[in-house]
């Protein structure tokens, strides 16, 4: 027994340095025609929405210029976030004529993450970029930790056509995963334009026989899906498209009822014990699962996602940005903590038997706190009320490390505990 409680306190210590930066959160966002799309002010529209989600990795797609590359940069970023660096702009090489000129990009928390480099893949139309992303950890020279980040812009439009060019940019990068460590970490992001998941592309992508298997974090691959506008039972799902009428000429309208923008992951991220998906932390950012054939900024669409947000989501693109986060055990080095003016903490110690007390402030009343264990799966979820200390029963939690994140919150940082025997 006391050897399973020293343990527990060495677990607890390794966490303990570092560990509220273990938590990582990514974005892919289409930004329709930017910057030449209306409104002119999206740069600070953009700029609303990174900081109340704050991501460490945010991707994007039909970013038309370097201009716009690195207004996004300085304006809609580093303004907040000033540790913040983006890739190379590379225009695109696929396809040279003037209606395809839109590109990807990636800006990323060089507080956590290096660029250590990026690849142009070449497709019928559009690129797939691949950056390879490294972990800034105390263990980086002996045990290091890379993402192989792709994002791309696959081919629109119904119809046969179109489906098999789709099918031919999904081999592009089925055949990239062969050229690739077989125990890679993989995220591929983008917008796909897949309209059920009986499409070949979708099929290719999640093929069991890959060199790198790829899952979809919300869809049990195995059962088919029409995500498309013809049924809102997957409404929860939808990205696009968020106006009922065009704006100024740009974007696709018919309310929010097609999910064509995805984050795959490796199914090594559901497994490891070094770098993992976070269960349940995948979403169409935004959606308030109840909008289908609607604005984005219907008053009606009611939920976590307040009417503010979902206004400038409205304004900024005819997508939702596909949010999801992942966890880390490794100690990240410098980085500054931007949960400095929030009261969020354990009262006590944080080896905990029975209750678990914190100290939180309004920013957190009505809300929900969810406790994760080691491999990111979700064990509880509480309520919070309009009183600054919760105490939580972890009575029926096995011994281990846990972590608690409060949600849709600027918090970005996890508190950590020991549950003891």
């Amino acid at each position: 027994m006391k050897k399973s409680i020293i343990l527990l306190v060495l677990m607890l210590m390794v966490f303990s340095e570092g560990y509220s930066q273990t938590n990582i959160k990514t974005m892919f966002y289409n930004l329709l025609y930017y910057p030449s799309g209306d409104p002119q002010n999206r740069e600070d529209i953009l700029k609303d929405i990174l900081d109340i989600y704050q991501p460490d990795i945010f991707t994007v797609c039909e970013l038309e210029t370097e201009v716009g590359a690195d207004e996004i940069l300085t304006q809609s970023i580093q303004s907040s976030r000033p540790n913040f660096a983006r890739a190379s702009f590379i225009n695109n090489q696929s396809d040279q004529s003037a209606d395809n000129q839109l590109n990807q990009m990636v800006y990323y928390n060089t507080d956590k993450f290096v660029l250590e480099s990026q690849v142009t893949h070449i497709t019928y139309i559009r690129d797939i970029m691949q950056y390879t992303l490294l972990l800034k950890t105390v263990d980086q020279a002996t045990n290091p930790i890379r993402i192989e980040y792709f994002v791309t812009h696959f081919k629109s439009s119904d119809g046969t056509t179109n489906k098999n060019i789709r099918l031919d940019m999904a081999n592009v990068f089925t055949g990239v995963l062969g050229s690739l460590d077989p125990d890679a970490y993989v995220v591929f992001s983008g917008d796909f334009n897949l309209y059920t998941s009986s499409e070949p592309a979708y099929q290719e992508i999640l093929d069991v026989t890959n060199d790198i298997v790829m899952i979809d974090p919300i869809n049990d691959n195995s059962s088919l899906q029409s995500w498309s506008n013809d049924t809102p039972t997957y409404t929860a799902m939808h990205t696009q498209a968020t106006r009922v009428s065009q704006q100024n000429g740009n974007g696709a309208y018919s309310g929010l009822d097609d999910r064509f923008d995805f984050s795959f992951i490796s199914e090594n991220l559901t497994t490891s014990t070094e770098l993992f998906y976070a269960d349940g932390t995948y979403d169409a950012y935004g959606n308030n699962k109840n909008c289908y054939n609607l604005d984005i900024s219907d008053p009606s669409c009611t939920g976590t996602y307040t009417q503010s947000l979902r206004d400038d989501l409205y304004l900024m693109s005819d997508h939702l940005p596909v949010v999801m986060e992942l966890f880390t055990p490794q100690n990240i080095l410098n980085v500054e903590n931007y949960t400095a003016n929030y009261l969020f903490k354990i009262l006590g110690s944080n080896l905990i038997k029975n209750n678990v007390s914190i100290l939180i402030n309004e920013n957190l009343y009505n809300s929900k706190l969810t406790i994760y264990n080691n491999l990111g799966q979700i064990v509880k979820v509480v309520k919070t009320s309009t009183t600054n200390e919760i105490n939580i029963d972890i009575n029926n939690l096995s011994a281990g490390l846990y972590v608690i994140r409060p949600e849709n919150s600027k918090i970005i940082n996890p508190l950590k505990f020991i549950k003891t025997n």
